[in-house]
């Protein structure tokens, strides 16, 4: 550390026999470029706004260090380094660089306490410049807050707008001198959110309980930041309190124990302002600080420095007229971000979003891509969305402060709109007869049941329908009629073609097959469950009011699915035979047996919404559906 400081030590003491010839040759932009500052953890390294600037990492390396004295000085006296930033090298932010510039980068180098922050050293607020200082990774004004006006001790504070202070004794040179003084309501502007800038200026905050134990542990001698000893209620530490205040007795009464100011945050002794009549307290005597962190509805953290102590003090208090200082940065962060899951191939037109409830922060849905979107409610995490059949959508949930903003996305995807043709799909013509096709989810269905065979008489119970090379259906009540509109009935292993293997093509046309237990089971999902998928599927109207093949009340049915699921009722083998409750239920066999006598059905109710699922025998005669291979 020596050699380098001696050799710094020369490079400035060369600089300065040729300052006032050659600093004019090359200003920078007269523009300071610098408004805000933050410092990471580690290597001191003040962080400019822009992410990709370090205030003194002239060379852009992102390290600061002899190298950036050394392009700093090659550019003063007329050379041309390459790279060189010269928003970066304008560390005393005056719009030149110049040896100054240097002596402020060599004591950032060599950490030396007090020194302003790097690249904005002083800040123009309400008419009135704060000068700053750096204090670890932490930028300060070293100066109490003056600003707003005064108002009569005897008055309260009030949310009308206007910044109101009290100046101690109600003497405004008392508020030029030691800052004015504010009850937290006022100083946090009346919200209650920690880290708030409240009467600060725009990128300053009014620092946290947290930010108060860094600086106490920064500048004690014994306890370091983050030891227990800070979280303690009262006076604590070593000797925090001596290194914040200002030295000497110009504005401390004595004793002023052991003040060092050896921090350069130059705290005075301001005073209070009592809350209960008005009265002013402790001037000289006494530094008290609000912190914006809240403990209760009554109390706030507050810091005290008192000319007889050199510990600092921490207590709680809300109501009395206190300073504040502000500290640099925004603490305010919003809450993660979280759009919710993804939501593919959702049936109909809506659904509803599913992002987090901000904490901090507000939130708002946008759409990215897709066309034909609306969100109805786009501050509501779970607003409703809108989107066209067929189409897919990124939206984004972005949770915003002052500070900061979140951002998540989600994919929002509605199915091909359910009831149309499957795409690509022709309809099929199959044994003189013409089936539709409808796409459900990404499943091509027959749209009509299946109505192919020779009619076969049902005149007693047991298996009739057998493998003897060609396809039988029984028709309800020996009707042919009744299977050109509700299709035929078949058992299953007619319908299966004498195989048991599920997904079989059967007696379903080439390129098709007998609707799996699994391929049912989507369907239910995709529109929504077993409580409400029934009524997307039935066939709407009812036989009474001649609009539909069904018994009324035909409840709930839309035929949103484009299913057209009709109740074409059984075929029933026990005892000398019979058909049962056509126009009221019907029943489709899946291809999946379950067990050697069994396979599975489901069931379409006039009385019901549910779409609902058994085991039956596979003598019985129901109506089949087919489903497309690919």
């Amino acid at each position: 550390m020596k050699i380098l400081y001696f050799f710094i030590s020369a490079v400035v003491g060369m600089l300065t026999l040729v300052y006032v010839q050659v600093y004019a040759l090359h200003p920078v932009s007269p523009e300071p470029s610098i408004t805000a500052g933050y410092f990471i953890p580690g290597p001191w390294l003040p962080d400019l706004p822009d992410d990709d600037l370090l205030c003194g990492d002239v060379n852009d390396d992102a390290f600061i260090n002899v190298l950036d004295i050394i392009a700093m000085v090659s550019y003063i006296v007329g050379g041309s380094p390459d790279p060189f930033n010269a928003d970066a090298a304008d560390v005393n932010d005056d719009g030149l660089v110049n040896v100054l510039d240097i002596i402020a980068l060599v004591n950032i180098i060599l950490q030396v306490p007090g020194i302003p922050c790097p690249c904005f050293p002083g800040v123009s607020y309400e008419g009135q410049n704060y000068p700053t200082v750096q204090i670890g990774e932490q930028c300060w004004f070293k100066e109490n807050l003056n600003v707003g006006t005064m108002i009569e001790g005897t008055i309260e504070q009030s949310n009308n707008g206007t910044i109101e202070k009290y100046c101690y004794d109600n003497n405004p040179a008392n508020c030029n001198i030691f800052g004015g003084l504010y009850g937290w309501d006022e100083a946090m502007q009346f919200v209650t959110t920690e880290g708030a800038q409240g009467l600060c200026p725009a990128d300053w905050h009014i620092p946290t309980d947290n930010e108060w134990k860094t600086l106490e542990g920064t500048v004690d001698a014994i306890y370091p930041v983050g030891d227990p000893e800070w979280d303690i209620h009262g006076w604590r530490g070593f000797d925090a309190g001596s290194n914040l205040k200002e030295a000497g007795t110009a504005h401390w009464y004595p004793p002023n124990a052991d003040a060092t100011n050896s921090s350069g945050f130059t705290g005075l002794p301001a005073g209070m302002r009592n809350f209960d009549d008005g009265s002013f307290d402790y001037l000289s005597y006494r530094g008290h600080f609000y912190s914006s962190t809240q403990m209760s509805e009554d109390d706030a953290r507050s810091r005290y420095l008192n000319t007889g102590q050199a510990e600092s003090g921490r207590f709680a208090d809300k109501e009395h007229g206190f300073s504040i200082r502000c500290l640099k940065g925004c603490v305010i962060l919003p809450t993660q971000s979280n759009a919710g899951p993804d939501q593919i191939d959702i049936p109909g037109t809506s659904t509803i979003l599913a992002g987090n409830a901000p904490v901090s922060g507000t939130g708002l849905w946008a759409i990215i891509s897709g066309t034909g979107g609306n969100i109805l409610s786009p501050a509501s995490p779970a607003s409703e969305f809108q989107g066209q059949p067929g189409n897919e959508y990124e939206l984004a949930w972005t949770i915003t402060t002052i500070c900061d903003i979140s951002a998540d996305t989600v994919l929002i995807s509605f199915a091909d709109a359910m009831g149309q043709p499957c795409p690509g799909v022709p309809p099929v013509l199959y044994e003189g007869q013409t089936y539709n096709t409808v796409k459900i989810g990404d499943q091509c269905w027959l749209r009509e049941n299946l109505n192919v065979g020779t009619m076969i008489l049902m005149n007693g119970g047991g298996q009739l329908q057998t493998d003897n090379g060609v396809i039988e259906k029984y028709c309800y009540d020996n009707l042919e009629t009744n299977c050109d509109v509700y299709g035929g009935l078949y058992e299953w292993r007619e319908a299966m073609q004498y195989v048991t293997n599920p997904g079989a093509q059967g007696i379903c046309p080439a390129g098709w097959h007998i609707a799996t237990d699994e391929e049912y089971a989507f369907i239910r999902e995709f529109l929504g469950g077993r409580y409400v998928a029934g009524g997307k599927m039935k066939s709407t109207g009812t036989l009474q009011d001649g609009t539909g093949l069904w018994w009324e009340p035909n409840t709930g049915a839309t035929n949103e699915s484009g299913f057209t699921g009709h109740p074409g009722g059984w075929r029933n083998h026990t005892d000398n035979g019979y058909f049962l409750v056509i126009t009221s239920t019907g029943y489709f066999w899946s291809s999946t047996e379950v067990g050697g006598a069994g396979a599975w059905r489901w069931r379409l109710v006039y009385s019901s919404v549910n779409l609902d699922r058994d085991s039956y025998y596979k003598e019985d005669g129901f109506s089949i559906r087919c489903v497309w291979d690919n």
